[in-house]
C-alpha cells in the first residue's frame, strides 16, 4: 500500500514537472516574441489586414480585404475596438472603393496616432495564438503518444521554431489556419475513438473557425474527408453518437451534421447577411493565378508561374535541423505508431502540402506552413518508449538543443532564419517573406543612428513609412509604396552618400526592370540591418553616386 501511495506522489511529481517545463517553453515563446515585435516594423500585408478587421467592427460589413476570411481580422483588431483608437477613414474608403492599401496608408500613418500603437496589440493577440499552438502541440503529443516526455518535447520543438515564431508575430494568416488545422485534426482522431455529441459540436465549430482563418483550410478540409473515407474502408467506424453502423452511410451522415455545424459557425463570422462575400473570397484565391501574382524566387532564379519543388524546398532550408532529423527518425521507427486513427493527423498535412505544391503560389514556406505543427507531433515520438531507449533520449537531447541554440542565434531576426544548410547569404536560395517582407526600417534607423549617418537613398520593398521612423530618405525605385511620401533629394555634396536597399529589389524581385539595381550586387555591403536590408556606403565612388542619383523613384 505504501508503495503504491508512494508511485502515485512519484507520477503526480512528475507531472507537475512536466507541466512546468511546458509553461516555461511557452514563456520562453512569449519573450522572444515580443522581441520580435519591438525589433521589426510592418510587414507587407499587417496593415491592411488589420485595418480591415477594424472596418469590420465600426461597419459592420466585410467588403474590405475579402481575399481573406475575417476571423483572425477580428481577433487582431480587437485591441482597437476596447481602447481609444483613431476613427475609421471612411472617406478614403468610398473614395478608393475601399482599397485597403490606400485605408491602411490612412489609418496607420495619417490618423495622428504613432502606427506602432496600433499594429503592436495587434501582434500581441496573434503571439498569443501561437502560444497556444506550442501548448496545443504539447498536449496532443501527449495524447497520441501516451507519454509526459513526449509532450514536452513536442512543445520544446514547437517553441524553438524560428518560423512558428515569426508567424505568430506577424499579422499574416497562416499561423492562425495552422492553429485551426491541427486542432482540427486532433478533434477527429478523438471522436474517432470515443465518439460524443460534445465532439460534434467541438469539430464543427473548429471547422468552421479554420475555414474563417484562411481560404486554404479547403485543403484540409478535404484531406480529412480523405482519411474518414480510408479509416471506414479499412474497417473502422465514423457515425453519430450512439450509431453503431459501418460503412460510408453513417459517414455522410456525420459529415453532414458537421458542415452544417461548420456553416453556421462561418456565416455567423459574416454576420450571416455578408456570408456570400467568403464564397467571392474563396473563387478569387481559387483563380490568384489569372491576376497575377508577381514574381517567384527560388534557387537564384526568378520565375512567374513558380515550381512544384518550391516548398520542399524552402522546408528543409527554413526548419531547424534538428527538428527535421528528430521527425525523419521517428518516422522510420514508427510514424505515430501508425493507429488506424492516426489517418487524421498525418493524411491532412500531406494532402494540404500536395496542393500547396501544386498550386505554385510560392509566396514563402509560409504558405505550406499548417503542415508543420504535423512534424513537431512527429519528432516528439522519439521520446517513446522502445528499444534503444538511451541512444533515442541522447538523439533526441541533441535534437532539442540544437533546435534551441538555433533559434537563440537569430532572435529577433527569426523571419530570416535559415538552418545550417545555407551558408552565408540565406538571399542565394529563397526571398520574399522567407527574408524580406518589408520588416527591416527599424534596424535601418538604429544603423542610421550608431552610424551618424542622417539621410540615406533607399530602394524599399514593402508598405511601412520610413518617416514613421524617423528616417530621412531620398526614394529609389521600389514596390509597395502607398500615397505621397515625405521623401527629399540628397544633394551631390552630401558628407556621406548611402544607400539602403531590400533584399528583393537588390536580386530584382518586384521591380520592373529585375536589373535595377543589379549593379550594385558587385558592392561590399557595409551592413545588413535586419538580416533583410543592404546598406552601401558609396562615398567617393563618383560613378556609383552618378549612378544611384539618376534613379527616381517609384
Amino acid at each position: 500500500m505504501r508503495a503504491s501511495v508512494t508511485n502515485l506522489e512519484s507520477q503526480r511529481a512528475f507531472a507537475g514537472l512536466s507541466i512546468l517545463i511546458c509553461a516555461s517553453f511557452v514563456l520562453w515563446f512569449w519573450l522572444r516574441g515580443n522581441a520580435f515585435i519591438v525589433a521589426n516594423g510592418a510587414t507587407f500585408d499587417e496593415g491592411a489586414h488589420l485595418a480591415a478587421g477594424y472596418s469590420y467592427w465600426v461597419t459592420g460589413t466585410f467588403n474590405v480585404n475579402p481575399e481573406h476570411p475575417p476571423l483572425l481580422k477580428l481577433l487582431w483588431s480587437m485591441p482597437l475596438v476596447l481602447k481609444n483608437a483613431p476613427p475609421y477613414p471612411s472617406d478614403v474608403a468610398i473614395a478608393t472603393d475601399n482599397n485597403h492599401w490606400h485605408i491602411a496608408d490612412a489609418f496607420l500613418y495619417r490618423s495622428g496616432v504613432p502606427p506602432r500603437t496600433l499594429l503592436d496589440p495587434a501582434r500581441r493577440m496573434n503571439l498569443i495564438i501561437g502560444c497556444a499552438l506550442v501548448s496545443l502541440v504539447g498536449w496532443i503529443a501527449y495524447r497520441v503518444w501516451g507519454s509526459l516526455i513526449v509532450g514536452v518535447a513536442g512543445c520544446g520543438f514547437a517553441a524553438a521554431d524560428p518560423t512558428l515564431l515569426a508567424l505568430s508575430c506577424i499579422l499574416s494568416m497562416d499561423m492562425g489556419v495552422a492553429f485551426f488545422a491541427l486542432l482540427t485534426c486532433y478533434l477527429f482522431w478523438e471522436y474517432a475513438a470515443t465518439p460524443s455529441r460534445g465532439l460534434v459540436v467541438a469539430l464543427g465549430i473548429s471547422l468552421g473557425l479554420m475555414l474563417g482563418a484562411k481560404f486554404s483550410a479547403v485543403a484540409i478540409v478535404a484531406g480529412l474527408a480523405l482519411a474518414g473515407v480510408i479509416f471506414v474502408w479499412r474497417g473502422g467506424t465514423l457515425a453519430l453518437p450512439g450509431k453503431h453502423e459501418r460503412g460510408i452511410g453513417p459517414l455522410l451522415e456525420l459529415a453532414l451534421r458537421l458542415s452544417v455545424i461548420g456553416t453556421v459557425t462561418l456565416a455567423a463570422m459574416y454576420l450571416f447577411l455578408d456570408f456570400p462575400e467568403w464564397a467571392k473570397g474563396l473563387k478569387f484565391q481559387l483563380t490568384r493565378g489569372s491576376h497575377g501574382d508577381g514574381m517567384a524566387y527560388l534557387n537564384g532564379e526568378i520565375s512567374r508561374t513558380g515550381w512544384f519543388h518550391y516548398f520542399l524546398v524552402a522546408l528543409v532550408l527554413k526548419l531547424p535541423l534538428g527538428l527535421l532529423l528528430a521527425a525523419g527518425v521517428a518516422a522510420l521507427r514508427s510514424p505515430l505508431r501508425i493507429q488506424q486513427r492516426a489517418l487524421f493527423l498525418v493524411v491532412p498535412p500531406l494532402i494540404y502540402f500536395a496542393l500547396a505544391s501544386y498550386s505554385r503560389v510560392n509566396v514563402g514556406a509560409r504558405a505550406a506552413f499548417p503542415c508543420v505543427p504535423f512534424l513537431y507531433l512527429l519528432a516528439a515520438g522519439l521520446a517513446t518508449p522502445g528499444c534503444c531507449r538511451l541512444a533515442r533520449g541522447l538523439l533526441l537531447t541533441v535534437c532539442l538543443g540544437w533546435s534551441i541554440v538555433g533559434t537563440e542565434r537569430v532572435n529577433p531576426n527569426d523571419l530570416t532564419y535559415f538552418n545550417e544548410l545555407v551558408t552565408g547569404d540565406g538571399s542565394k536560395h529563397l526571398a520574399d517573406s522567407n527574408l524580406d517582407w518589408g520588416q527591416g526600417l527599424p534596424a535601418v534607423k538604429k544603423w542610421m543612428d550608431a552610424n551618424g549617418v542622417e539621410i540615406v537613398y533607399l530602394g524599399y520593398f514593402g508598405t511601412d513609412r520610413p518617416e514613421a521612423h524617423g528616417i530621412r530618405f531620398q526614394r529609389l525605385p521600389g514596390y509597395g509604396h502607398v500615397g505621397q511620401s515625405d521623401h527629399e533629394m540628397i544633394s551631390a555634396q552630401e558628407r556621406r552618400h548611402v544607400v539602403a536597399i531590400s533584399t528583393n529589389h537588390l536580386l530584382g524581385l518586384f521591380l520592373d526592370d529585375p536589373e535595377t539595381y543589379g549593379w550594385l550586387r558587385n558592392h561590399v555591403p557595409v551592413a545588413v540591418p535586419a538580416g533583410c536590408m543592404y546598406v552601401f556606403d558609396l562615398t567617393g565612388d563618383v560613378e556609383a553616386i552618378a549612378r544611384v542619383r539618376s534613379l527616381r523613384g517609384q
